[in-house]
C-alpha cells in the first residue's frame, strides 16, 4: 500500500472511531414538561405546571373570563366600585408587564348575536377552529412580541370559546410549542 493509501485508510479508521460512539449513543428522549389539568365552563385542557392560573369575576354582557394563565405572577385585574344601589366591576390585564420570555394567556367564553364562525384553518377538540398569529397585537402594551388567537365555535348558536396568547421574546418557538401542546389537549363537553 502506498503512503497516501495508508494515510487515507488511517484517517478513515480515525473518523469511524470518532463517529461510532455518537452513532451508538441514542438521542436523549424528549422530557415533556409536567402538566396540570384545568376544567371550567365546558372546557378542559392541560397546561405546563410552571404556569400560574388566575380567575376573577370578569363578566360583561357578551364575554365571561374562564382563566388567565401566565409564566409570571398575576394580580387581581378588577376594580370594584360601589355607590348606593349600584356595584360596578372594571377589569384590565392581570399583569402590568410581560417579562422577557413570558406568556400570558386568556381563555374566554363569548357570545354575540349573529356570530358567524370564521373560516377554519385548524381543528381543536374535533371542531373546526380559526388560529391566527400576529406581531404585537393586543398585548404589545404589555411588552408582548406576538399574539396567537384561537376561536372555537360552540354547539350553542352565536357562542364560541376564544384563547388569546401574548408571547414575549426570546424563545418564541418554545412558547408556541407549549401553546400548541395545550391546544392538542383541549376537550369540550357535549352540548357546549
Amino acid at each position: 500500500m502506498t503512503v497516501p493509501g495508508r494515510l487515507a485508510t488511517a484517517l478513515a479508521v480515525v473518523a469511524v472511531s470518532v463517529a461510532l460512539p455518537f452513532a451508538r449513543t441514542p438521542a436523549e428522549p424528549a422530557h415533556p414538561l409536567p402538566t396540570v389539568s384545568f376544567s371550567a365552563m365546558g372546557l378542559s385542557f392541560r397546561y405546563p405546571a410552571t404556569w400560574h392560573a388566575g380567575t376573577w369575576d370578569d363578566v360583561s354582557s357578551f364575554t365571561a373570563l374562564i382563566v388567565y394563565l401566565s409564566t409570571g405572577q398575576q394580580h387581581d385585574p378588577c376594580t370594584v366600585t360601589t355607590s348606593p344601589g349600584e356595584k360596578s366591576v372594571t377589569c384590565g390585564d392581570p399583569m402590568r408587564t410581560l417579562p422577557p420570555g413570558g406568556v400570558l394567556i386568556q381563555w374566554d367564553l363569548d357570545g354575540f348575536p349573529g356570530f358567524r364562525p370564521p373560516k377554519p384553518n385548524a381543528t381543536i377538540a374535533g371542531r373546526p377552529a380559526l388560529q391566527t398569529k400576529t406581531s404585537g397585537g393586543w398585548c404589545a402594551s404589555l411588552g408582548g412580541t406576538e399574539t396567537i388567537t384561537v376561536t372555537i365555535p360552540r354547539d350553542q348558536p352565536d357562542n364560541f370559546y376564544q384563547m388569546e396568547a401574548c408571547l414575549s421574546a426570546p424563545n418564541l418557538p418554545q412558547q408556541e410549542a407549549q401553546i400548541s401542546a395545550m391546544l392538542h389537549t383541549v376537550q369540550i363537553a357535549k352540548g357546549d
